[in-house]
Parts: C-alpha cells; sequence; structure tokens
C-alpha cells in the first residue's frame, strides 16, 4: 500500500493529476486503455497504476479511490511502532532531520522509497515538488539526498535518478 506522501507525489504533475481526474469522472465505466497510446501517456498511466490510484479492467482503466483511506490507515498503524524513523514524521511529513548519521541515512532511505521510482529521471523542478510534500526545505533535503548517496544528479543539475544501489 502506498504512503499518502506517495499518492500526492503520484498526483503532483498536473498531466498525471488530469489524466487521474479524467478517469475519476468516467465514473465506473473507466477510460478505455487504448486512449493512452503514446509514450507520456503510457508513461503518466504507469505511475499512477504503480501507486493504485487506478487499476485494469479488462481493457479499461478504473480509479481505485478507496486507495486514499486504505493508505492513511495503513500510515496511522506504521506511526504506532516504535521505529525512531517513524518518529521524526508527523502526518506524513518530516518534523526535523536528525544529527545522528545513521538515523538521518534511515531518514533519507525512506523518504527516497515513498517519493523517487528506480526507473525514472526528474528535472529539480519535480524533485522539489516530491520533496515539498513531506518536508520544508526542499533544497537541503535534495543536497541531503545527493551527499549520501540516494540521488544522483547531472552536472548541470538538469536530472536528477535514484542511486543504484
Amino acid at each position: 500500500m502506498p504512503h499518502p506522501t506517495q499518492l500526492v507525489s503520484s498526483l503532483a504533475a498536473p498531466e498525471r493529476l488530469s489524466l487521474y481526474a479524467r478517469i475519476v469522472s468516467a465514473g465506473e465505466e473507466g477510460v478505455e486503455r487504448a486512449e493512452f497510446r503514446g509514450a507520456r501517456p503510457a508513461k503518466r498511466l504507469a505511475r499512477l497504476l504503480r501507486d493504485g490510484l487506478v487499476r485494469e479492467e479488462g481493457s479499461r482503466i478504473v480509479a481505485v479511490p478507496e486507495v486514499f483511506a486504505e493508505a492513511m490507515r495503513t500510515h496511522k498503524e506504521e506511526t504506532r511502532s516504535t521505529d525512531p524513523v517513524d518518529a521524526l514524521f508527523h502526518e506524513g511529513r518530516l518534523t526535523s532531520m536528525p544529527a545522528r548519521q545513521e538515523l538521518r541515512l534511515a531518514v533519507l532511505g525512506r523518504i527516497t522509497e515513498r517519493l523517487f521510482a528506480p526507473e525514472l529521471e526528474y528535472t529539480e523542478k519535480q524533485v522539489n515538488s516530491a520533496i515539498r510534500t513531506c518536508f520544508d526545505d526542499p533544497s537541503a533535503l535534495r543536497r541531503y539526498l545527493v551527499e549520501e548517496g540516494f540521488l544522483d544528479r547531472e552536472d548541470d543539475g538538469s536530472r536528477y535518478r535514484l542511486t543504484q544501489r
């Protein structure tokens, strides 16, 4: 089950949000899969499918609105744990960056897992947008992610991708 911040991140891109709105607006009938031909529409749809926001039913794509309630329920159960990383998040947002490196690396790993897909490349704007869903200082967190080896960045800062671990 995706984390609530992952769902928000999935819908943060206007093109994916528009696509999701179109599918939701179609109701139980959904939208024909054939309408998503081409690389960009297929890539946007793949992200919505991966995060559980939509599903395939035969040749149609339908919305899965219950994913939000389930993500919140799961998140509430997760936050009841004694995991020290969970204690640093409140309602899906990182409250502070830990000074202890071991804990900081665990936090960065959790954020990376929730916000970024291994096969995708991101612009700096997309990285910042994703980070804002869980932390108020995107440039600092982006810097941590790069310096600690969670994200690779092109030398000119134009593209980011998950580091192969």
